[in-house]
């Protein structure tokens, strides 16, 4: 019996990380496609979510606000994202994960119009606790900052004209 259970452990333990890598999956899936919503769905109720300069947002509502009010009109290039080097750890009805981050960067707003480019890119990680609430995993806090090539530290360091893509919160708003 002791084996069983064993077994039926680690059995959940795989479905866990797999559930888990979908959902952050999907997550990163709906911020590329700006779907607000869907994004804040993936939070539990009492998530605490902290993006980069928009400060700290504590509940699913508190969060959506955030991606609306903040985000939505100033995230809208084509970027593409890529989720990779996942570190998953369940532990019960609880787990922590860590991802990279990468922005494919294809548009940037300029004094003088929009200008496209193909190539340039960001780093970010994510630091994440999941929970598992009524079956399905959810993000219950969720930890993001850019760290190349210019780390959010280093732009906000930057005077608001040496930021040529723009969409940064200025300090006051921190």
């Amino acid at each position: 019996m002791d084996r069983l259970r064993e077994l039926e452990r680690q059995v959940d333990e795989l479905r866990s990380v797999q559930e888990i890598t979908d959902l952050q999956s999907t997550y990163v899936r709906n911020l590329a496609d700006r779907d607000w919503t869907a994004v804040a769905e993936a939070y539990t109720d009492d998530a605490v979510c902290d993006i980069r300069m928009h400060g700290v947002h504590v509940g699913r509502e508190a969060i959506e606000e955030m991606f609306r009010s903040e985000l939505e009109n100033v995230v809208t290039t084509r970027d593409g994202y890529v989720l990779c080097s996942p570190s998953i750890r369940v532990d019960g009805d609880l787990a922590h994960g860590e991802w990279t981050w990468i922005r494919l960067q294809c548009e940037f707003r300029t004094a003088f119009g929009l200008m496209r480019v193909w190539g340039p890119w960001s780093e970010g990680r994510y630091k994440c606790e999941y929970a598992r609430v009524d079956g399905r995993w959810k993000i219950k806090s969720l930890w993001f900052r850019v760290i190349r090539p210019d780390s959010d530290e280093e732009l906000i360091a930057m005077s608001e004209d040496q930021v040529i893509g723009g969409g940064y919160a200025s300090v006051e708003r921190r």
